[in-house]
C-alpha cells in the first residue's frame, strides 16, 4: 500500500461554494426587508391636511407605525397591542439609540385619544424623535 506523500506540493485552492451561497443568502434577506420598508408608506391612508410641512427625506432608522381608519396600529403590515409595540420600540431604541425616529401614518378620521397612546409608548421607550405624516395644504 501506498502513502501518500507530502512533500512538495499543495492545492492552494479554497472552495467558494460556501461562500457564494452566504452572499445570495444576504441579498435575498436585504432585498425582502427593503421591500418591507418601501411598502409601510404604501399603506392607502387618508392622511392629514396640515398648512406647512417639512420636506425632509425619512432617515433609514425610522419606525412607522400605522393607524387604520378602525384605530388598529400595524407595523411593517402586522397588527400589533399596546404590549408588542412597546417591545418594538424598546428594541428600536435598543438597536438605533434615542434620536431614532418614530413616524406615524394615521387616517384624518382618527380621534387623537388613539394616537396619544402611541406618543406615550414612544416616550415611554425612550424614543423623543417623533413626526406625524400629513398633506401639505395647497392655496
Amino acid at each position: 500500500m501506498r502513502t501518500p506523500s507530502r512533500t512538495g506540493r499543495s492545492d492552494g485552492s479554497a472552495n467558494m461554494t460556501p461562500m457564494i451561497d452566504v452572499v445570495f443568502l444576504l441579498i435575498i434577506f436585504f432585498l425582502v426587508s427593503s421591500h418591507l420598508a418601501r411598502q409601510e408608506s404604501r399603506i392607502p391612508l387618508d392622511l392629514p391636511v396640515a398648512d406647512a410641512s417639512v420636506d425632509q427625506p425619512p432617515p433609514s432608522d425610522v419606525f412607522t407605525i400605522n393607524v387604520l381608519p378602525d384605530g388598529a396600529w400595524q407595523v411593517s403590515g402586522t397588527e400589533v397591542d399596546r404590549a408588542m409595540l412597546d417591545r418594538l420600540l424598546q428594541s428600536h431604541h435598543g438597536e438605533h439609540g434615542p434620536d431614532a425616529a418614530v413616524r406615524i401614518r394615521t387616517d384624518r378620521s382618527v380621534a387623537y385619544g388613539q394616537v396619544e397612546p402611541l406618543l406615550r409608548a414612544a416616550s415611554g421607550a425612550g424614543l423623543w424623535n417623533a413626526s406625524f405624516a400629513v398633506y401639505q395644504e395647497t392655496r
